[in-house]
């Protein structure tokens, strides 16, 4: 019994002593911990390859145009002088007197002036009246003179000889409603004035008033001027410029 106590007593001093130990503080160990500034890692500055500077594109040079040098021109042509002399004009004499024979309103004779010279493009000219009321003509130099380019400057001065006559009838007009051509030749006038070169010759009244009067006096033939499809009758035409003397 004795033991037994014995036992008891040192069983509970064991254990007291245990949880006297366990209660005791424990010390504190101060743990170094890892710096907070972490050092900054030195940068490895990797060397960049050199980019190849780019090529500069040459700039295209604009050439100016060159124009190509004109061949060497001729000096200004002198103009031929006129001659002094009428030999020409008189070819178209025999031509006037037979007009005149037709048509009693031509004076005797004509005014020939000296001819035209030879590097000129009229052929022959009617140039109006004189005073008296004689026509004037001129021929070129060189031109060797037919029937129809005489009675065509013939035309010319008939017209103008029946306006001195009377200035107050409107003869091409008469002209233009035996024809039968359209409109009038006022409006012919106009449309030819809008033309250049031989298209305006072609329309102007006044050149068919002296084609037809050409046509009529060589007896046949055609117009060189714009008949409108009215293809002219030589005899009646005749008859229509005699007709206007009455």
């Amino acid at each position: 019994m004795a033991v037994a106590a014995v036992l008891a007593a040192f069983l509970a001093g064991v254990v007291l002593g245990a949880v006297g130990v366990s209660a005791w503080p424990r010390p504190q160990v101060a743990l170094s911990s890892p710096s907070l500034a972490t050092a900054t890692p030195t940068a490895t500055v990797t060397p960049t390859p050199e980019t190849p500077s780019p090529t500069p594109t040459p700039t295209a040079t604009i050439e100016p145009t060159v124009a190509p040098t004109p061949p060497p021109t001729a000096p200004p042509r002198t103009p031929m002088p006129d001659p002094t002399s009428n030999v020409a004009g008189q070819q178209l004499l025999p031509y006037y007197f037979q007009a005149r024979q037709a048509f009693a309103i031509f004076p005797p004779t004509p005014q020939i002036d000296f001819d035209l010279a030879a590097d000129r493009n009229d052929s022959s000219v009617f140039r109006g009246l004189t005073g008296p009321g004689q026509p004037i003509f001129t021929v070129r130099q060189d031109f060797v003179m037919t029937p129809r380019t005489a009675f065509h400057e013939i035309g010319h001065a008939y017209e103008a000889l029946l306006q001195r006559k009377d200035a107050s009838v409107d003869w091409r007009a008469r002209y233009w409603a035996f024809r039968g051509f359209p409109g009038t030749w006022q409006q012919a006038a106009a449309q030819a004035s809008t033309m250049t070169g031989l298209g305006q010759w072609a329309y102007q009244p006044q050149e068919s008033w002296a084609e037809a009067f050409s046509v009529a006096m060589v007896g046949g033939g055609d117009e060189k001027t714009l008949d409108y499809g009215r293809r002219i009758n030589p005899s009646a035409a005749k008859l229509f410029f005699q007709s206007l003397l009455n």
